[in-house]
């Protein structure tokens, strides 16, 4: 009788196979892991690089504004007043949010500086004025302690001004002093770029919020 091999015989101890490990080598690993961490940081410290962001587009503002001032420097007077309105257009066309932000926020911060000042004007100092009393030599005297209501009558303060429609020739020239006054401050470009610059990082960038003690 024949026998055949087992086929799951085992042999001696020569046979037996070497462990496989699913492990990696430590160095191999530690490469791996270091390699991971390295793309978290590039991600979170280069995530602004990846996202897109508005272009800085003081340049082209002021470029834009300061061509239409040109033009209406040289404008005639017959079309001073359509390029004054031009003017007037493309500020508030590039700037309008800009001047609407700083208009609501300019007088309640003259008053917060007031206040901080600690100065205020004396309004009776202002509106007492001196007394004047015209003697028979045509000499004027003025006696500062006499009361305001001895002696003559006070004069009646003017009538307050009743706006007119200005003359073309007036408006013409209203219109050249305000253009050029504007003209005379944007074409210094390298401060209105800093300007520019400044409120726009103001805009984009801040600190981190602070807390005050006590809240």
């Amino acid at each position: 009788m024949m026998h055949y091999p087992s086929e799951f015989q085992t042999g001696g101890p020569e046979s037996v196979e070497p462990d496989i490990f699913l492990s990696l080598p430590p160095m191999l690993l530690a490469g791996i892991v270091g390699l991971l961490i390295l793309a978290a940081l590039l991600g979170w410290f280069g995530r602004d690089w990846f996202v897109p962001r508005e272009p800085d587009a003081t340049e082209t503002i002021w470029q834009a504004i300061n061509a239409v001032c040109k033009s209406a420097i040289a404008a005639n007077s017959d079309t001073l007043l359509v390029h004054g309105k031009a003017l007037r257009d493309e500020i508030r066309n590039r700037l309008d949010p800009v001047l609407t932000l700083s208009d609501g926020i300019n007088k309640p911060l003259k008053e917060l500086d007031t206040a901080i000042k600690g100065k205020i004007r004396n309004p009776s100092a202002a509106a007492t004025p001196p007394h004047v009393t015209v003697m028979q030599n045509n000499h004027i005297v003025v006696n500062r302690d006499q009361p305001a209501g001895a002696g003559a009558a006070e004069p009646s303060p003017p009538p307050p001004p009743v706006d007119r429609d200005m003359t073309d020739e007036e408006r013409a020239d209203h219109l050249r002093r305000a253009i050029g006054r504007f003209h005379d401050h944007w074409s210094q470009k390298p401060q209105r770029l800093a300007e520019l610059g400044k409120a726009r990082r103001a805009l984009c960038h801040t600190a981190p919020l602070k807390t005050l003690r006590g809240h």
